[in-house]
C-alpha cells in the first residue's frame, strides 16, 4: 500500500521570522525564495530521530484533530 498521509502547513512572515532571528538568518534576503514554491519536506530530512518522533506525534496528532472538526 502506498498511500500516504499529506499534511499542508503554512506560517506567517513574522513566524519564520523569528526562527530566521534565531538562527542568524537575514530573512529578507531569503523570503522571496522560500514563498517562491512549496518545500516539501519529509521526516528523513531530519537528521536527529528523536526530533523526526516528536514532528511525527504532533502533525498526525493534529491531522487527527481535524477529523473532529
Amino acid at each position: 500500500m502506498d498511500e500516504k498521509l499529506k499534511i499542508n502547513i503554512e506560517f506567517s512572515r513574522d513566524q519564520v521570522a523569528t526562527v530566521a532571528t534565531l538562527a542568524g538568518i537575514e530573512l529578507d534576503q531569503i523570503w522571496d525564495k522560500l514563498i517562491k514554491k512549496p518545500a516539501v519536506i519529509g521526516l528523513n530530512d531530519i537528521d536527529d530521530k528523536e526530533a523526526q518522533l516528536g514532528m511525527l506525534i504532533v502533525l498526525v496528532g493534529a491531522a487527527f484533530g481535524k477529523l473532529s472538526n
